[in-house]
């Protein structure tokens, strides 16, 4: 089971990789390409129109191939594109890659999530968080490598780095024996009642679709401003401040670094105030921290502001999982894919009206639309306790009556 865990928090430090290399290396790429921030855009919103592809193909393809064979073909993918990336192709072959990608990314997050949520027979909670601090590593460290290869004026590394260590963890992940987990890694025969007839699927109740659908707009927010935010800085202090492509590369790495140092904190803090406390705490807090980000007036105050906002936005993803999945007991897996691929959705969508923003607009504007997005998630938040408190007071006067 160990094992199992190591590579499953190995394959989230890749996710990390993937999610955050193209915002890395996007200075040095824009002026190689010859191209504008727009069309830097549409490249992370090709990747991530494949991730949510890659979330809603997985359980067709776990439950026609088995989840070892469906792992191993999304890394494959991830393995091939970064080769490909690496290579520096022509532009259009790259937007065409991305998807594939995205897809890889998708699949192997959403395979991974459902075996830790739906067949680890104790400390689910504590191995998603471990998990999500890999993802949280892999994001950090990306930058560093990544800057140090763009000080070498070879900055297409970057992508052959990432492959080359995809590649090794798709040997490991296909030859390896986990346990008793491999049985639930092949392919699993089809569930039949005593009659031979399919059962049936369970449904969500009235009471559960308002929390679902909001929970799924918060996710689509969320999950977006995520990607905004790392995957802009550069460009952002870039417009900002003087500082150097190499350096401004490494602001991604204080924001990852905050991220990895909030979910660290979160494994003990949750414990002591709660899933709720701690959740309201960071939604606030990541408001907070980019609103003084857009007013800052020198580059200390914006790398604390974005220290500050990394740590808090830290826990949000696991807890907003927790307590969206609270409400819908028998649906968790449906439920958190749904609400992973919502979260795609906006990680591709929200990049790419960022980037256009930046290409028409004066960079204060792109602020204050992040700003915007912290605040809707704010709201968002406060729906969803209302709509989980409204819920529970129907569900109490039942039991009494």
């Amino acid at each position: 089971m160990k094992k199992f865990i190591w590579i499953a928090c190995l394959i989230y430090c890749l996710n990390g990789f993937g999610h955050i290399i193209i915002g890395t290396i996007l200075e040095p790429m824009v002026a190689s390409y010859g191209i504008q921030y727009g069309d830097g855009g549409q490249l992370i919103m090709n990747q991530f129109l494949g991730f949510l592809v890659g979330v809603l193909v997985a359980p067709f393809l776990v439950n026609g191939l088995g989840r070892r064979m469906t792992l191993s073909i999304a890394l494959l993918s991830f393995a091939v594109s970064q080769f490909i990336f690496g290579s520096l192709p022509n532009w259009n072959l790259l937007l065409f890659v991305a998807p594939f990608a995205g897809a890889g990314i998708g699949i192997g997050e959403t395979v991974v999530a459902a075996l830790i949520v739906a067949h680890l027979k104790e400390k689910k909670a504590s191995t998603l968080i471990l998990v999500e601090v890999f993802f949280g590593v892999g994001a950090l460290l990306i930058p560093v490598i990544s800057a140090f290869l763009i000080s070498r004026n070879i900055w297409n590394v970057s992508f052959s780095f990432v492959a080359c260590v995809t590649t090794i963890t798709l040997l490991i992940w296909f030859f390896s024996s986990f346990g008793e987990m491999d049985s639930v890694l092949k392919k699993q025969a089809k569930k039949r009642d005593e009659n031979g007839k399919k059962p049936e699927k369970l449904r969500y109740t009235r009471k559960q679709i308002p929390i679902i659908t909001v929970g799924a707009v918060f996710f689509f927010m969320y999950v977006g401003a995520e990607m905004v935010l790392p995957n802009y800085l550069p460009t952002i202090l870039h417009k900002t401040t003087q500082l150097e492509a190499s350096s401004l590369a490494l602001s991604i790495t204080v924001f990852w670094l905050a991220m990895t140092i909030g979910r660290m904190l979160m494994t003990f803090i949750v414990d002591r105030i709660g899933y709720t406390k701690l959740f309201v705490v960071s939604c606030i807090g990541q408001f907070l921290g980019l609103f003084v980000f857009a007013l800052s007036p020198s580059i200390w105050i914006s790398y604390g502001a974005i220290f500050f906002t990394g740590l808090l936005m830290g826990g949000i993803f696991s807890i907003g999982l927790l307590i969206i999945n609270d409400t819908s007991q028998g649906h968790e897996e449906r439920t958190t894919s749904l609400l992973v691929a919502l979260g795609g959705l906006g990680g591709a969508i929200l990049p790419k009206i960022v980037g256009e923003l930046i290409d028409r607009f004066a960079i204060s504007v792109t602020l204050w639309t992040m700003v915007g997005f912290a605040f809707i998630l704010v709201s968002l938040m406060g729906v969803i306790f209302y709509l989980k408190n409204k819920s529970e007071v129907i569900e109490d006067k039942r039991q009494v009556s």
